[in-house]
């Protein structure tokens, strides 16, 4: 235990004193033994004097420097605390400092998207509050998703599209002025907030923003175009709440998606009710199956040259439990949109093989089936090994089916079916152009297709009897005679257009005027029908 001052200063005193007494005390009876006479006395008494001033001084030296080294030794210890505390002291500010960095990044990340570092759902929620408190704010608010983005994630990969998204939003930062205010809401989901935007000028703003992300992106796996649909809300026409408006710009988006690729919808009142429907129908379509509600009818395809049926097309159709059906042109569109269209493809597959082996057993073995093939499901991991499984399961070869895929899902798919489409031809498969004519493709880019069939779209045939027509009908025929191809023509309903189609020399006929999509046993019925 430490000594205090005057604990020490009572302690070298109390020492000085009984050793300055025994000295005293002690040295004068020795000089008086010593000393013979006055002068001896004297002398001893002068030696005793320096004897004592010297004891004096090195006692007061020993236990001066031993408290001078008790005290250097604490006051050594009490740097080194010092030194101790500062360094736990700076540790403590460093680690405050990291906290708050800490803390602050926290912030950062609950108000940022981590892929593309844009401002998130929770940042656009606070801004539009902002925004929507402010007296007479006026503004618009774009919901922007990508067209058949998944098909880049199913062909080229997760991180091509992580990538994609990167660029997206790097783009739009440095191409878009600082009054508007962009977000990633999740997935391929932007929105994008313009104060002050007039209503009259929102559908410009949409085209410039489509026309920006129509530009190529070059990724490191490949370059890819891509499309997008966009939903615009204003506000505060359509709502002063950012719940609201941003609900508002999404069924506007859906409407949009309805459309062609790379279309924009304003909201309007209306659309709520159709986004109610259509929400009860993406239910209702998940259960479809499970509850057996769907059915095929087939089609018959006619040689012209022979007047004999060649084969069929199976056709989705689908009846509610209530006995209200549902149009393939409005439910197919959500089907693929919920990705359910995959496993209806399977079905669709495996029942229409059924039917073929069927017919094949009665004995019509040069019979071909046609099956519809949506794009998501051309591009899903292991569509090939798996069409072909179904096919092989009912006793079938691939050369007994074709599948068909319309010209504009191919243009819409970016070139990223294309592949697939490759091995399904090495496979056996036929391949279908469906509604040819209606994507605009270059015949650059149908002679790089694996395709073995051309359809003209029955919208052609329908307007066949204008000269116009028959000269882009004809030349149609031309360019699948050229690339060496079938050539079927849709939607054939009367007598004038089967003539014109014999004259130019078209393979098949399919439409109204011959037969409507029939059930099985009518398919038959037909098949054993006398041909006329």
């Amino acid at each position: 235990m430490k000594e205090r001052p005057h604990a020490a200063a009572w302690r070298i005193t109390r020492i000085y004193l009984i050793m300055g007494c025994l000295w005293i005390l002690l040295s004068d009876r020795i000089v008086e033994l010593l000393a013979a006479d006055t002068a001896a006395f004297r002398t001893l008494s002068h030696i005793k004097g320096w004897l004592y001033v010297g004891a004096t001084a090195a006692l007061l030296y020993t236990l001066i420097k031993s408290y001078l080294c008790e005290l250097e030794t604490a006051q050594h210890r009490a740097l080194q605390g010092y030194h101790e505390l500062a360094a736990a002291h700076q540790a403590l500010e460093d680690a405050n400092m990291k906290l708050e960095e800490h803390q602050e990044q926290l912030r950062r990340m609950a108000h940022h998207d981590h892929l593309t570092g844009l401002p998130n759902r929770r940042a656009l929620f606070q801004t539009l509050s902002d925004v929507l408190s402010q007296e007479g704010s006026c503004g618009a608010v774009f919901f922007t998703d990508l067209d058949n983005f998944k098909y880049i994630n199913d062909s080229i990969g997760h991180v091509a599209g992580d990538e994609l998204l990167t660029r997206i939003s790097m783009r739009l930062q440095e191409a878009l002025s600082p009054a508007w205010h962009i977000f990633r809401l999740g997935g391929d989901e932007f929105i994008l907030v313009l104060p002050e935007a007039k209503p009259l000028d929102v559908e410009e703003h949409a085209r410039k923003l489509h026309a920006l992300m129509g530009e190529p992106f070059s990724l490191k796996e490949a370059t890819v175009h891509v499309t997008c649909s966009t939903g615009i809300a204003l506000y505060p026409a359509h709502g002063n709440t950012p719940e609201n408006l941003i609900k508002r710009a999404d069924i506007a988006l859906n409407r949009a998606k309805d459309e062609p690729a790379s279309s924009f919808a304003v909201f309007d009142e209306s659309m709520e009710e159709a986004m109610k429907e259509r929400l009860e129908l993406d239910q209702a379509l998940r259960m479809a199956l499970k509850k057996r509600e769907f059915t095929l009818l087939y089609q018959p395809q006619y040689e012209l040259a022979t007047g004999r049926i060649s084969g069929f097309e199976a056709l989705l159709r689908w009846t509610r439990d209530d006995g209200s059906t549902v149009s393939p042109a409005k439910f197919i569109p959500i089907a693929e949109q919920s990705g359910v269209i995959v496993n209806i493809g399977k079905w669709v597959l495996s029942n229409a093989c059924r039917f073929l082996r069927k017919l094949h057993e009665l004995g019509y073995t040069h019979l071909t089936m046609s099956v519809n093939v949506s794009v998501l499901e051309l591009i899903h991991p292991g569509y090939v090994d798996k069409a072909t499984e179904i096919v092989r399961s009912q006793g079938l070869s691939p050369q007994d089916i074709e599948l068909e895929i319309t010209e504009s899902a191919l243009m819409e798919s970016n070139g990223l079916a294309e592949a697939q489409l490759f091995l399904l031809k090495d496979r056996g498969f036929g391949i279908a152009l469906d509604d040819f004519g209606t994507g605009y493709s270059s015949l650059n880019y149908l002679r790089k297709l694996p395709i073995t069939t051309l359809k003209i779209d029955k919208d052609f045939i329908a307007a066949i009897n204008s000269s116009e027509e028959l000269s882009l009908v004809g030349e149609m025929i031309k360019i699948g005679k050229m690339m060496g191809i079938s050539v079927i023509a849709e939607g054939v309903e009367d007598h004038s257009q089967v003539e014109f189609l014999t004259q130019h020399h078209c393979d098949k006929i399919q439409g109204f005027l011959f037969s409507k999509p029939v059930p099985e046993a009518e398919a038959i019925a037909k098949l054993q029908a006398p041909t006329a």
